[in-house]
């Protein structure tokens, strides 16, 4: 253990929280988001931007820009190298299925497979579902910090070059509230190997 969380986080082991930011997070969030560290340890910009961060003496797996599912594989399966057992997900969505406005948080019950990963090893694979304790822990801090969200279904595509159009069948039947590449590879993977997203 520990050879891949050192190629990309420097360092063999850390604390048991990762964070993985997906998509297009511009430079001013990414900043944003490490200036709640005390250090930058480490950082290593491959496909992804990864980096270790240190808090009040105890080193995270910080990793933003990750896009597709493949992508997203390879993030959790490191992360969980280095000793991280939960991951917090952040992504950016389309929408449009409801009434949502742009910047609208939305907590996902679950995450249906249309992201060819695992979708296509076993058509039973059509949905997946975030760790409950986890989920209801960050619904609190949203609640507690007076940020407004949103439950409901999500849909991870195959990737930004070959969508199946928004007005299919299963999209009308599932209504989601937003449609991402990420998230159904990450719950699904998280589940598999014994981390919690």
């Amino acid at each position: 253990m520990g050879k891949w969380a050192k190629s990309l986080f420097g360092r063999e082991k850390f604390d048991n929280v990762g964070i993985v930011v997906v998509g297009g997070a511009n430079a001013e969030f990414e900043k944003k988001m490490l200036s709640l560290f005390d250090d930058v340890v480490f950082s290593k910009d491959s496909v992804y931007h990864a980096y270790l961060v240190k808090k009040d003496g105890k080193y995270y797996p910080f990793v933003s820009h990750v896009y597709g599912a493949p992508a997203m594989l390879d993030v959790i399966t490191e992360m969980y190298d280095g000793g991280c057992n939960t991951v917090i997900f952040v992504g950016y969505a389309y929408g449009g299925f409801t009434d949502l406005d742009v910047g609208s948080v939305v907590v996902a019950d679950r995450s249906y497979h249309f992201d060819g990963v695992f979708h296509a090893m076993g058509l039973d694979t059509k949905e997946t579902f975030p760790d409950e304790a986890l989920k209801k822990k960050v619904e609190e801090i949203l609640k507690k910090n007076g940020v407004d969200f949103s439950n409901g279904s999500n849909i991870s595509v195959p990737s930004v070059t070959c969508q199946l159009p928004h007005n299919n069948e299963d999209y009308q039947r599932i209504q989601p509230l937003t449609l991402e590449m990420e998230l159904a590879a990450c719950l699904t993977r998280a589940k598999e190997i014994g981390i919690r997203a």
